[in-house]
């Protein structure tokens, strides 16, 4: 009879510790949320926040993966990196931090898997750190980019395009004058066809309005690594933090 306990609790501590691992039988995919078209085909982060001293979660290049599941009380995240459990945080969050891959890579890449109910389920990317680089911060990372970001530049969000990127950036002024927050804003607009400048590089305005406020960081703008990593070459985050 003891054996047959012991047994009978043998299995039922197996097959919970398996239960509890998961994977689990609701899954969400992850979609792109927590990004934003950089303006090459790719995505910039919504937020970027580097170093531990400065609020994020991991120093060096990461991303943090945030589920949200009602009532969900475990749950596990699939990548490029493998299967990792995530911790859980009240009212059915659960958060995992991963090492830096490409946003462009991570739609229809990444899942998680949970218990609890499967309604209004959603994994996203709440922020990160790309890699330290030099020569190129996208359009959209200035969209972005917070006051104290631009303060490194000494350009302001609200300052005339035509008075700051022509004519070394674009080869020509707009008859209305946007403001560069406006020009960032609305890239259909201002994704045209390229027009150099006096620097030779080939750059529509809103690729030459990102070039121009690069430029003005040290080490300055690179076209090379514009055309050839546009995403992981930004030296600061977006809050002006120069990354290690």
């Amino acid at each position: 009879m003891k054996t047959t306990v012991a047994i009978l609790l043998a299995l039922t501590m197996l097959t919970f510790g398996a239960w509890a691992a998961g994977p689990y039988v609701n899954v969400v995919t992850y979609t792109g949320q927590g990004l934003n078209a950089d303006g090459f085909g790719g995505y910039d982060l919504n937020q970027e926040i580097c170093g531990i001293a400065n609020g994020a979660d991991a120093d060096g290049p990461y991303l943090l993966w945030v589920l949200t599941a009602s009532k969900a009380t475990n749950a596990d995240i699939t990548g490029p990196w493998g299967t990792g459990q995530m911790t859980k945080f009240a009212n059915g969050t659960f958060k995992y931090v991963s090492g830096w891959y490409a946003p462009t890579s991570l739609p229809g890449h990444v899942s998680a898997t949970y218990d609890g109910n499967t309604k209004n389920a959603q994994l996203t990317i709440s922020h990160g750190c790309r890699p330290k680089g030099t020569g190129w911060c996208s359009p959209g990372f200035w969209r972005n980019a917070t006051d104290a970001a631009w303060a490194l530049t000494g350009v302001a969000r609200t300052d005339p395009f035509n008075n700051w990127v022509p004519p070394v950036w674009y080869g020509a002024t707009f008859a209305v004058n946007p403001s560069l927050q406006t020009v960032l804003n609305d890239p259909p607009t201002y994704s045209g066809a390229p027009l150099a400048g006096t620097s030779g590089y080939p750059l529509n305005a809103f690729n030459a309005t990102g070039a121009m406020l690069t430029d003005k960081l040290p080490g300055g703008f690179s076209f090379a690594a514009l055309q050839n990593d546009n995403s992981d070459t930004c030296p600061i985050d977006h809050f002006g933090h120069f990354k290690n």
